[in-house]
Order: structure tokens, then C-alpha cells, then sequence
């Protein structure tokens, strides 16, 4: 099941790459910030294949006018529209999920680095990722052992956020990892795969760094 709000060209686009190594995706329209949306969405991923052994919450806001503006200039709507995704919408999907997940089931929350080492950029956002940190460790002490609950930390990525930074920046981004690289999608992808799968069947409540060693530091 493949989640979008309003990407529908790039959800379709993910669909077909499950498609073409062999596998079933079906697409499901709905916004991860909205109760009525999440409840709707849940409801036909229960009609149209019965339940779920993995969710993956990697719904995010993404604004760049956001992301580093002088402390006087953040405001609280910054901060309500963060965390109605990072952090309302990771809640709200893993109660759904939840309801219709059975034993061995795993939730898999997506966190990042400067929510535990701080940076000079990206205030609300790493703290709505902190916030998702702890809410990691909550649910899976309550849903074990039905259900695992694990936080996936990233580094430095290759997405629409590196569309953000100057030559400058992205150069001392890339500069302080060992590996002398961004993350990739797929190496995210792996690590989720990883911890959805039996081989991490007693692993829970973590918080799985993966940025190539930057906070090494």
C-alpha cells in the first residue's frame, strides 16, 4: 500500500518500480495530519488486503522556509505545521495501524540526527523528530510483544532537502561524513526492509543511526 496526499505522480512512480520486481502495490490517498483521512485510509488497507505486517511512517512536511530562519522569525504555526505531520501524523498512523496489525507486526518511525546532537539548522524540525524519538520507545512498550516499534535516525539524504542548501553548505555537509557521502535512498530503504523483516524479530524501542558515520564526531 502505497500512502500519498497530493504526490500522486511520485506515488505512481514507486508503485510501478513494486510492480516491476514482481510484487502487488495499490495506491491510497490520504493526509497522515488528518484523524478522518487516517481512519478512512486504514479502512480500505483492511478491505483491500486484510491487514498490515509493516507500516513505515515516512510521511514528512517539507518547507524550506522552515528550515533555518533567525530565531525571532520562527513562529508557532511553523512549529503546528511540523509536528501536525512529523509527529501527529506518525501517532495517528501507528494507532490505525495498530488495530489491524497482528503478532510479529513491525512500525518503523523515521527520526534524524540533529534531534540527538543538535545542529545550528533545522530547529523545529529536529525537535519534531526528538518528539518522534520518544514516541518510539513508548508504543513499543505498549504494543510489545504483538507489535515491534523501531526509529530509523538519518543523517545527511539525498532528497528535496539538499534543493535547500548552497554549494557551501552541502559541501560541509558531505565533509563531515567518514563516508564521504549523502545517504541514498536505497541505503534507507535497506534498513527499513531490515527491520519490517524476521531477521530483527528481537529488536525494539531502538533508535537506528544511519548516516555514514557523522556523529562518530
Amino acid at each position: 500500500m502505497v500512502n500519498y496526499r497530493s504526490s500522486k505522480q511520485e506515488a505512481e512512480a514507486v508503485a510501478r518500480s513494486i510492480t516491476s520486481e514482481g510484487g502487488k502495490s495499490v495506491l491510497v490517498r490520504g493526509d497522515v495530519s488528518d484523524p478522518k483521512s487516517v481512519a478512512a485510509m486504514f479502512r480500505t488497507i483492511s478491505r483491500r488486503v486484510g491487514g498490515l505486517d509493516i507500516l513505515v511512517n515516512n510521511a514528512g512536511l517539507s518547507d524550506p522556509s522552515i528550515w533555518n530562519p533567525d530565531l525571532g522569525a520562527i513562529t508557532l504555526e511553523m512549529w503546528k505545521r511540523v509536528f501536525s505531520v512529523d509527529v501527529f501524523g506518525t501517532f495517528l498512523c501507528s494507532q490505525a495501524a495498530s488495530g489491524v496489525m497482528g503478532q510479529g507486526a513491525s512500525i518503523i518511525n523515521i527520526g534524524s540526527t540533529p534531534a540527538l546532537a543538535g545542529d545550528t539548522e533545522g530547529l523545529v524540525y529536529a525537535s519534531g523528530k526528538g518528539a518522534v524519538i520518544s514516541m518510539t520507545k513508548m508504543l513499543a512498550q505498549k504494543l510489545a510483544p504483538r507489535v515491534r516499534v523501531n526509529c530509523m535516525i538519518f543523517g545527511s539524504f539525498e532528497t528535496t532537502w539538499v534543493e535547500w542548501l548552497n554549494s557551501t553548505q552541502l559541501s560541509r555537509y558531505r565533509s563531515s561524513i567518514p563516508m564521504k557521502r549523502l545517504g541514498r535512498p536505497t541505503d534507507a530503504a535497506n534498513l527499513a526492509v531490515f527491520l519490517g523483516s524476521d531477521d530483527s524479530s528481537f529488536v525494539t524501542g531502538q533508535s537506528i543511526v544511519i548516516d555514514g558515520g557523522e556523529l562518530m564526531h
